[in-house]
């Protein structure tokens, strides 16, 4: 009886095992719903291509939304660069973050999931919830984090950064919703370049005489 119960312990999957079956599931869950979208996604595929059982992916995830919310989450962590350690004045720094965030938003995988988002973000709200949660943390908080190290106030440096990341990304988003070639590098360096600084300046220096209502 105790050689038995020794056995059962030793075929218990391990704490590190068990995180790997879990990302696993994470990243096959990821190309998943960027290939068929979150309403036409099969869990039971899902497991079946990571290699699980249907009772391993629930004892991780109780449900495709959960599951979506741990991939999306993966994923945002992954686009983050660790802004508040480039190096460089904060032109330099907001230069560099607004360029490296277009090229990771321009790969394959994330184009289709932000274009599940824009699709199916009307029948489903939780998409759009979730999609609003991962965007304030993982692109408007680290902008935020590095305007108040700048000396912005809290109060004002999540509005700053919401402006800045809209700015940055307005090109890509442009291209994704009406159509048009992929960013180049050269065009993500200067969309980066230019609207970093107009966040900074503003547009009063290319205003004409001082009339404008500024």
């Amino acid at each position: 009886m105790n050689e038995v119960r020794i056995k059962r312990r030793a075929g218990r999957p391990t704490a590190e095992v068990a995180e790997q079956k879990r990302m696993n599931l994470i990243l096959v869950a990821l190309e998943e719903f960027a290939r068929s979208g979150f309403h036409a996604a099969s869990l039971r595929d899902i497991a079946e291509k990571a290699e699980v059982s249907s009772r391993t992916l629930y004892n991780h995830f109780p449900d495709k939304l959960a599951l979506f919310e741990a991939s999306l989450e993966h994923s945002g962590a992954q686009l983050m660069p660790d802004l508040p350690d480039l190096e460089g004045d904060l032109h330099t720094r907001l230069v560099t973050y607004a360029t490296e965030m277009q090229r990771q938003l321009s790969s394959t995988r994330s184009t289709r999931i932000a274009r599940l988002i824009y699709r199916e973000g009307g029948e489903f709200d939780e998409l759009r919830q979730i999609a609003r949660h991962q965007f304030e943390r993982h692109q408007v908080s680290p902008v935020a984090e590095l305007l108040e190290k700048e000396g912005v106030a809290e109060a004002d440096s999540r509005n700053f950064a919401k402006q800045f990341v809209a700015m940055a990304f307005g090109e890509w988003q442009r291209r994704l919703l009406f159509g048009g070639p992929p960013l180049t590098p050269d065009e993500m360096a200067a969309h980066a370049r230019f609207v970093t600084q107009l966040f900074l300046n503003g547009i009063a220096p290319s205003l004409r005489g001082n009339d404008a209502g500024l």
